[in-house]
């Protein structure tokens, strides 16, 4: 490896991997963009002449066997990382996926597999915990935490606003955004919790707009209201967390209140807009998604790349890329690994078989966990 400055190559450059990862990556002092790959020739231009990398290419096997490239991120559709992965293991190249680690069930064995024993660095983009917001409410939240707790989480999108080969997908495909995009929140609670669910519970509609309920150990309950059906003029996400007669509620990872016996405090995190950055606290941060979403153009709207003008929460994209670096640098596994990235696809899945049999879902674990312990 060049030191401490890696050479990232990127693998599927779509509207997320263009709008978050390639700016964090090209604005950092610890990286360097060797190279871009991606289906869309056209795509590739406008990357090459923004971003000016060593070069591009349709072919993924390129980025894999390049010696000089020291990380990859992989951006693509979840239903092609098995082939990734594998090249990724065969020229040892640390690898990132965003997430979900996979969108098929029968994939998840083969992948496991290959990467016990951390053959390669690995990780899995669930970003959450890694932003100030989510770092402050958990140390807040174990301090707190009483005999029972209950979380609401709210993840609301507007769903016409997806580019539309992910319309397709979740639409036409029926792909669930339980597996697409309520992993994060599944990885999330897990992680603020030190616990995995026993139970789930869903009543929805399966592929969009689904309420999710899971039960931890320790008299603990989470609900998750995931609704596609939003308007976004409103910002995505809010947790509450109720504990031991406290209230936390984090808002959008702009704010977060506490209320305790001790009173209110409230701290402000701030957002960026186009690279501007912006120390406002959530309402004001609410009238900037409504001027936001107001001015999208029907050019934006229509290619779902909007990106790189919605307001940027601290959601912790950079930094889970700064600490998945560090862990290439000390040689050292990544928190968010294979055993973390399965876990939250079979709490999906078995929430879709909760959806699908209108039934309370047992959520077994036992065989990943021996898997990951052998």
């Amino acid at each position: 490896m060049s030191g401490k400055i890696l050479n990232v190559g990127f693998i599927g450059c779509g509207g997320f991997c263009s709008g978050i990862h390639i700016p964090n990556v090209a604005k950092s002092d610890n990286f360097k963009i060797r190279a871009f790959c991606d289906l869309s020739e056209l795509h590739l231009k406008n990357l090459a002449e923004h971003y000016n990398p060593d070069y591009v290419t349709t072919e993924f096997t390129q980025i894999c066997s390049d010696p000089d490239i020291d990380m990859i991120v992989c951006g693509t559709k979840p239903n092609f990382r098995l082939p990734i992965m594998r090249e990724a293991i065969a020229h040892k190249k640390p690898l990132f996926v965003e997430k979900p680690m996979s969108y098929e069930r029968h994939e998840l064995s083969e992948m496991m597999e290959m990467l016990a024993g951390d053959p390669i660095c690995f990780m899995v983009g669930f970003n959450r915990p890694y932003s100030q917001m989510m770092q402050r409410m958990k140390k807040e939240f174990t301090a707190r935490r009483g005999e029972t707790t209950l979380i609401n989480y709210r993840l609301g999108w507007e769903g016409r606003l997806w580019p539309e080969h992910h319309k397709h997908a979740v639409f036409e495909l029926k792909e669930s955004t339980i597996i697409h995009e309520t992993t994060h929140m599944f990885h999330l609670l897990n992680w603020l919790l030190e616990d995995l669910p026993t139970i789930v519970q869903v009543s929805g509609e399966g592929n969009v707009d689904n309420i999710i309920t899971l039960t931890y150990p320790n008299n603990t309950h989470a609900v998750i209201i995931s609704a596609d059906n939003a308007s976004a003029l409103y910002p995505k996400e809010i947790i509450e967390i109720n504990t031991n007669y406290n209230t936390l509620i984090g808002n959008s990872f702009v704010e977060l209140d506490i209320y305790g016996d001790e009173g209110h405090q409230s701290d402000v995190y701030g957002f960026a807009i186009n690279g501007e950055h912006y120390q406002e606290n959530f309402k004001q941060f609410c009238d900037r998604y409504i001027d936001w979403r107001t001015g999208l153009t029907p050019e934006q709207i229509e290619t779902g790349y909007y990106y790189t003008t919605v307001p940027k929460e601290n959601k912790g994209h950079a930094n889970e890329l700064e600490y998945f670096r560090e862990c290439i640098l000390a040689g050292r596994p990544a928190e968010v690994d294979a055993f973390q990235g399965a876990v939250a696809s079979i709490i999906a899945w078995e929430a879709l078989k909760a959806w699908e049999n209108k039934e309370t879902v047992t959520i077994n674990l036992d065989e990943l966990q021996a898997a990951a312990a052998r």
